[in-house]
């Protein structure tokens, strides 16, 4: 691993917890193992290292949303995609939820750009998959926001879930993944 690979490893760690405005630089050399002379020799402020951290965790994770949504393939492969991409991609990276809450209360604007700016996620393709599939029947919108908290909301409250429920993290992890199928057929059960 190169010096920069474990700089950015180490501060996604800490900006995934504290977000932007809580981290420290000198927080983020310590532990990475390094001075804070060669943090900034790759990174000359938080800022910039920030940037680095959030367009690498957040590119792959919006562009398979992007993909998805704009596939060609019927509605219940979409969701059942979306959930899978969702749920998988939080498992790996469980500090996003509560990083992207702590960046919407610091900058809006950048989250909102990640996910609903110009050639990102289009749900036009879903909605129109919805209406066509319920004949109106079913409100896309209220399907989608609904997918989202289905997905995103244990990860969110996992601290509280998981000793609620007694579980260990990975028990927990176990439980988010198994949980997939029950999302899915929730969300298909309205079609």
């Amino acid at each position: 691993m190169t010096t920069e690979d474990n700089i950015l490893q180490h501060a996604r760690a800490i900006f995934f917890r504290k977000g932007l405005a809580g981290a420290r630089m000198q927080e983020i050399a310590d532990y990475a193992g390094i001075n804070k002379a060669m943090l900034h020799y790759y990174f000359k402020t938080k800022e910039q290292l920030f940037e680095k951290v959030f367009g690498q965790a957040f590119e792959v994770f919006a562009g398979k949303l992007a993909e998805i949504f704009s596939g060609d393939v019927n509605l219940e492969e979409m969701i059942t995609a979306y959930v899978n991409h969702t749920v998988d991609s939080l498992t790996e990276n469980p500090g996003i939820p509560v990083f992207v809450m702590n960046e919407l209360s610091y900058n809006p604007a950048r989250i909102t750009q990640l996910f609903a700016g110009e050639e990102k996620i289009n749900l036009g393709n879903f909605k129109e998959l919805v209406e066509k599939k319920t004949q109106g029947k079913t409100d896309a919108e209220a399907l989608f926001i609904d997918m989202v908290a289905l997905c995103v909301y244990p990860f969110v409250i996992a601290p509280v879930f998981t000793k609620l429920l007694h579980k260990t993290d990975q028990q927990y992890k176990h439980l988010l993944q198994s949980r997939k199928v029950h999302v899915i057929n929730q969300i298909l059960s309205r079609l």
